[in-house]
């Protein structure tokens, strides 16, 4: 089995990093600290130097690119859809989730991770703000509104969804409970059925970002263990990549001009440095679809 070592690369001691996203068209990597409510802007060329920072009222939890634009970011807010001005700082809010059925529940969770399927929609998973309660679900934005989407499936903290090359598969991790899940998807109507466990991690690992690579096999990483696991379509592991000082790894994202530059993000908590760390891989990722307006 193949094992990487992952190098420090960023010294930003984010109290919760997140989201990684590399834009090719200008060799800029994106990222969150949604503890201090950030959003980083990093030329690969100039490094933490050349930081652009941009400040927030409210936390960011994930990032993804818009069709035909580069001034903005698909952005989710604490309870919400919006896109990020990137010169100006400034959020134009497209949908909220509302708990229709419990209204109280609003006050109870907020947006975790998501991802963008290549039709450009916008699925987004929720997480309780006590990570215990099982309350966190899918969200799918449609026509301009948050839709349920979970099919009555609830967990404490969803992470993901990310997909296969072929858009078959999708995948989500119920974090706590330490599963991966993959579910059948159809690409032309958005729709995700026959959720089954896809991976079980061990020893108390807890799945948290996910990434895929252009042979489908899928970068997990095991938050509260140090590394990203690489596991192939049929849920056997391949590889790991061990992230020295980040034994509370968050989110492994690819970039760089061949897509074999993984990124991944940390958390500074239980001796994890927060930094940004990067790793060369021999299997280059799949890129990133963008939202359609």
């Amino acid at each position: 089995m193949k094992e990487y070592i992952a190098e420090e690369w960023l010294p930003s001691k984010s109290g919760l990093g997140e989201s990684p996203l590399y834009r090719p068209s200008d060799d800029t990597f994106f990222f969150v600290d949604i503890r201090n409510k950030l959003v980083h802007a990093v030329p690969l060329t100039q490094g933490w130097g050349a930081k652009h920072t941009i400040e927030l009222s409210e936390p960011i939890t994930r990032l993804d690119f818009v069709e035909g634009r580069s001034d903005v970011l698909a952005v989710q807010t604490k309870l919400g859809f919006a896109l990020l001005d990137l010169i100006r700082g400034t959020l134009d809010r497209i949908a909220a989730v509302d708990h229709v059925e419990n209204a109280s529940l609003n006050d109870k969770v907020r947006m975790n991770d998501g991802g963008i399927d290549a039709r450009g929609r916008w699925w987004a998973g929720t997480m309780a703000l006590d990570e215990e309660d099982n309350i966190g679900r899918l969200w799918c934005l449609r026509d301009g509104k948050a839709n349920d989407v979970s099919a009555g499936y609830r967990s404490a903290v969803i992470n993901g969804p990310v997909w296969s090359p072929d858009d078959k598969i999708m995948y989500v991790c119920d974090t706590p409970q330490g599963a991966v899940y993959q579910y059948d998807y159809d690409v032309e109507s958005g729709k995700a059925t026959n959720r089954q466990v896809f991976v079980q991690l061990e020893d108390g690992g807890m799945p948290d970002g996910l990434a895929v690579d252009v042979e489908g096999h899928v970068w997990v990483a095991a938050n509260s263990q140090g590394k990203i696991i690489r596991f192939s379509p049929e849920g056997m592991m391949t590889a790991t990549c061990v992230v020295p000082g980040a034994k509370m790894c968050s989110c492994p994202g690819f970039g760089g001009r061949d897509m074999k530059t993984m990124f991944i993000t940390s958390i500074a908590d239980d001796g994890s440095t927060g930094n940004v760390y990067r790793a060369r891989v021999d299997d280059a990722g799949i890129r990133r679809h963008a939202y359609r307006r």
